[in-house]
């Protein structure tokens, strides 16, 4: 029988991280247009959006943000690039079944409250994401990741940007990078 982890607990060492394919599906399929050329690309590092599998690596999803960052917007930054991923792949998730039920209530979920149920939101299954949501003022929260997977904070602001808008809500956001795997979001709105 093996151990219960708890969802803080990175996996043991040797296990890769891994997530459900919803990531992949909001994103790649329903988040973007269909382009073969990116789809050739995707499915080089091994993605097919048309094969969609129960779950993914982790770091694959990381490639495939890669290959769509490059792919789409060549002349902006990685960085404005994975913010803008973000938005799509928020604009994808409310096309999931899933996501069309969670999207009816943002509205009346309000900032506030979806800030503070974030954290809970972003479980990557095996991933060593750890997430905690700080109110610092009336509308100010601090988002800290600690992550073992080095993954983008851009992403990860465009998302919070894109869910904010959904509570009807102007964010303002502003990432600060502590490490490879550790970094804050400054929320305001």
């Amino acid at each position: 029988m093996q151990p219960k982890m708890s969802p803080l607990t990175p996996p043991p060492l040797g296990v890769e991280p891994m997530t459900r394919a919803i990531l992949f599906e909001s994103l790649f399929v329903h988040g973007l247009p269909r382009d073969e050329h990116l789809e050739a690309e995707l499915r080089e590092v091994g993605f097919d959006r048309d094969d969609l599998l129960p779950q993914y690596p982790l770091r694959l999803f990381r490639q495939c943000l890669d290959v769509a960052c490059r792919h789409l917007y060549p002349g902006l930054t990685v960085e404005e690039g994975r913010r803008r991923l973000g938005h799509q792949f928020v604009q994808g998730f409310c096309q999931t079944v899933l996501g069309r039920v969670v999207s009816v209530s943002m509205p009346l979920l309000g900032p506030m409250r979806f800030l503070k149920k974030f954290p809970e939101h972003l479980r990557f299954d095996s991933s060593p994401i750890m997430v905690n949501a700080v109110q610092v003022g009336e509308r100010q929260f601090r988002m800290e990741f600690r992550t073992g997977v080095g993954l983008s904070p851009y992403f990860l602001r465009g998302i919070l940007e894109e869910g904010l808008r959904m509570t009807r809500s102007t964010p303002s956001i502003r990432v600060l990078q502590q490490s490879p795997i550790s970094f804050d979001l400054h929320i305001t709105w």
